[in-house]
C-alpha cells in the first residue's frame, strides 16, 4: 500500500513542479522581453512610459500567476492529503479484513488438525479392533475345523457302533429265535415226560425195575429241563 501512496504523492508533486517551471519560464521570458525593450528604447520617453506600464501589468500578472500557483499547490496538497487519507482508510480496512480472515483460517486449520488427530486415533483403534477380530475369527475357524474333525470322527464311530449294534441285534435275534425253539422243544419234551409220568402212575400197572429206572430218569430229566427253561427265560429277560 505504501508504494501506492508514494506514487500518488509523486504524481501530484510532479504536476506542481511542472506548473512552477512553466510559470517561471514565462516570467523569465517576460523579464527578458522587458529588458530588451528597455535597452532598445531608452531614449524614447513615451516608449519608456509604455514599457513601464506594460512592466507594471506584467508584474501584476506575475503576482496573479504566483497566487494561482499557490492556490494550485494548496489544492494539490489538499488533494494529496485527501487521497492519502482514503488510501490509509482503505489500507486499514484491508488490514482488518485480512486479520479477520487469517484468524478464521487459523481456527479452521486448528479444527482440521484436531479432526485429523481424532481420525488417526479412530483409524488406529479400528486397526487394533480389526486385528483382534481377525485373531478371533482365525481362532473360531481353527476351533470349528477341529470340531468338524472331531464330529467326523464321532460320526464314523457312531456309524461303526450302529453297524455293530445292528450286527449284535441280528445275532441276538438269531440266538433268541434259537432259544425260543429250544424252549419250545424242551417244553414239548417236558410235556411228553409228564404224560409218561402220568401213564406210569396210572393204577393197575405194575412197576418193574426197568420202569422204576425209567421213571427216575424221566423225573431227573424233567427237573433238568425245568431248570434249563428257567435259565433260558432269565437270560432272555436280562437281554
Amino acid at each position: 500500500a505504501l508504494p501506492i501512496y508514494g506514487s500518488s504523492e509523486d504524481l501530484f508533486r510532479d504536476s506542481i513542479d511542472s506548473c512552477e517551471n512553466d510559470i517561471t519560464e514565462k516570467v523569465s521570458n517576460l523579464e527578458k522581453k522587458v529588458t530588451e525593450l528597455e535597452n532598445d528604447n531608452l531614449t524614447n520617453g513615451d516608449l519608456k512610459s509604455k514599457l513601464k506600464h506594460e512592466n507594471t501589468q506584467l508584474v501584476h500578472r506575475v503576482h496573479e500567476l504566483e497566487e494561482l500557483l499557490k492556490d494550485q499547490e494548496t489544492r494539490a496538497e489538499q488533494t494529496v492529503e485527501e487521497e492519502l487519507r482514503r488510501h490509509r482508510e482503505a489500507y486499514s480496512k484491508l488490514e482488518k479484513e485480512r486479520g479477520t480472515e487469517i484468524e478464521l483460517l487459523n481456527n479452521r486449520v486448528q479444527q482440521l488438525e484436531e479432526e485429523n488427530s481424532e481420525l488417526l486415533t479412530a483409524v488406529s483403534r479400528l486397526k487394533t479392533q480389526t486385528e483382534k477380530l481377525e485373531e478371533e475369527r482365525q481362532r473360531i475357524s481353527d476351533k470349528l475345523e477341529d470340531t468338524n474333525l472331531r464330529l467326523k470322527d464321532e460320526m464314523d464311530l457312531y456309524k461303526k457302533m450302529m453297524d455293530k449294534l445292528r450286527q449284535n441285534r441280528l445275532h441276538f435275534q438269531k440266538e433268541r429265535d434259537a432259544t425260543h425253539e429250544l424252549i419250545e422243544d424242551l417244553r414239548k419234551e417236558l410235556e411228553h415226560l409228564q404224560l409218561y409220568k402220568l401213564e406210569s402212575e396210572r393204577p393197575g400197572r405194575g412197576r418193574s425195575s426197568s420202569s422204576s429206572l425209567s421213571e427216575f430218569n424221566a423225573k431227573t430229566r424233567e427237573v433238568e429241563m425245568e431248570h434249563e427253561i428257567k435259565r433260558l427265560k432269565m437270560e432272555i429277560g436280562r437281554a
